[in-house]
């Protein structure tokens, strides 16, 4: 009996532990910390969290919305540590962490993950689509990673910061743009379009997997995923990197360094 007991403990413990370091578990803790830090902004900032938003090409899913009068902050959470290498045109990202030592010193161990500029920018465009029958409005779109994360980050026209800096990025607009009378009717439209219904949100995340499978298929054979063109080789100050032919009508680039 005292055997059984142990092994169910085991199995528990096991569980516990695959959960909390699973990449969703790990992604909704920092989105929980970050919401924390928002909640403590102004009285004239609106905070709206995990917004899943209808497009016309399915749903694009916003960590944190903050309407205010200096504008629109959209900010994508990402709760990485280690080292965050990027640049804004990637279509990847890399985290590098320290491993275990040996004899050769520390080893380390690299991810990849989608650049979230990117991610940013489409959420960006759903919610520009989405207030377009009530005026437009200045968006600022904000990357915010962990504390534990060292962002060395080639984005010149984009905002990637840790998340200890974000209200005090926010705080720095000070230029009134956004009547108080539209605040109001922004934040409900927002609110209205919503999608809270949990079927629907299952659907979202089976239907992004499958999105991002076939634009790893296209890239991989030189195809563009966004209009079927092919993809050549540019350069720029910052490097290479691989560009739709059809532009400037497409303006897919992404950079697989």
């Amino acid at each position: 009996m005292i055997l059984l007991i142990i092994g169910i403990l085991i199995v528990l413990l096991l569980v516990g532990k695959i959960g909390i370091s699973s990449p969703k578990t790990i992604g909704k803790i920092g989105e929980k910390e970050v919401a924390h830090k928002l909640h403590w902004l102004p009285r004239n900032y609106t905070v709206l969290n995990d917004i899943l938003l209808p497009t016309d090409y399915g749903t694009t899913q916003i960590d944190h919305i903050v309407v205010s009068p200096y504008g629109i902050f959209v900010i994508e959470t990402k709760n990485y540590k280690g080292w965050i290498f990027g640049y804004e045109n990637s279509r990847e990202w890399k985290q590098s962490l320290l491993g275990k030592k040996n004899w050769f010193g520390w080893s380390s161990e690299q991810y990849k993950f989608r650049n979230p500029i990117r991610q940013n920018m489409a959420h960006t465009i759903a919610i520009k689509m989405l207030l377009k029958e009530i005026g437009t409005f200045t968006i600022i779109p904000i990357v915010v990673f962990s504390d534990d994360a060292y962002l060395n980050v080639t984005a010149p026209n984009h905002i990637v910061i840790n998340w200890c800096n974000l209200r005090s990025v926010i705080k720095s607009y000070r230029t009134k743009c956004i009547a108080d009378k539209d605040i109001s009717i922004i934040v409900s439209k927002l609110q209205e379009s919503n999608i809270t219904d949990k079927k629907n949100r299952l659907k979202h995340i089976s239907d992004l997997q499958i999105t991002i499978q076939n634009n790893e298929l296209a890239i991989a054979n030189g195809i563009c995923p966004k209009c079927g063109g092919n993809l050549v080789e540019r350069k720029s100050q910052y490097g290479s990197f691989w560009g739709c032919s059809n532009f400037p009508n497409c303006r897919f680039t992404y950079n697989d360094n």
